[in-house]
């Protein structure tokens, strides 16, 4: 079904490259192939996920609470990490609270500011899912050798570098300036 898909679109890069010259045909399969890759990924990890009742957004937030000094985060810190919006955020801790993974705090200075904080319950959720997902991470690249892997990552880094250099972008979808020094809780 994907491989029909990609067919269908590189037979229109060609009729595209019939009709207008100049169309750079390698550089838009190449952003496209991206796309898809992206959402077939997702598929793939959402449907990993479904059975535990989380999306993969809402499990790499909890991963990133995990990992966090303390395991504590701002939503807003956690927007960024995760590249979601607050709005989304502000939904994925309302449902983590209600589960009970998350608890959330007012900050003791800035009253304006919430802190959301890995419950124990939270910890034994992610150490039990976790290694789950690092399965369909290894069955996902088990035919790339290592040096694949290397170059590989080394390209998308030099393609996020050229996306992240492009003007006209907002910044703050590419940013993940994120510092969790001097947080004070509100009792």
């Amino acid at each position: 079904m994907v491989k029909d898909c990609v067919n269908a679109f590189e037979q229109r890069l060609d009729i595209i490259d019939q009709q207008i010259s100049g169309q750079p045909r390698q550089e838009v399969m190449l952003s496209r192939m991206q796309f898809i890759i992206f959402k077939k990924l997702n598929e793939l990890l959402n449907a990993r996920l479904e059975a535990h009742g989380i999306n993969d957004t809402m499990m790499t937030a909890l991963m990133m609470l995990y990992s966090s000094p303390e395991r504590y985060i701002f939503p807003s810190d956690l927007s960024h990490i995760v590249i979601s919006s607050r709005t989304n955020i502000t939904r994925f801790a309302d449902e983590m609270v209600k589960k009970g993974w998350v608890s959330r705090k007012g900050h003791e200075i800035d009253r304006r500011k919430i802190i959301l904080t890995l419950t124990d319950a939270g910890i034994a959720f992610v150490e039990s899912v976790l290694p789950e997902q690092w399965q369909v991470y290894q069955a996902l690249w088990q035919d790339f050798s290592a040096a694949e892997k290397n170059q590989l990552e080394a390209m998308q880094h030099k393609l996020l570098a050229a996306i992240s250099g492009l003007s006209g972008l907002p910044e703050p979808l590419l940013s993940c300036d994120v510092s969790l020094h001097d947080v004070k809780f509100k009792s």
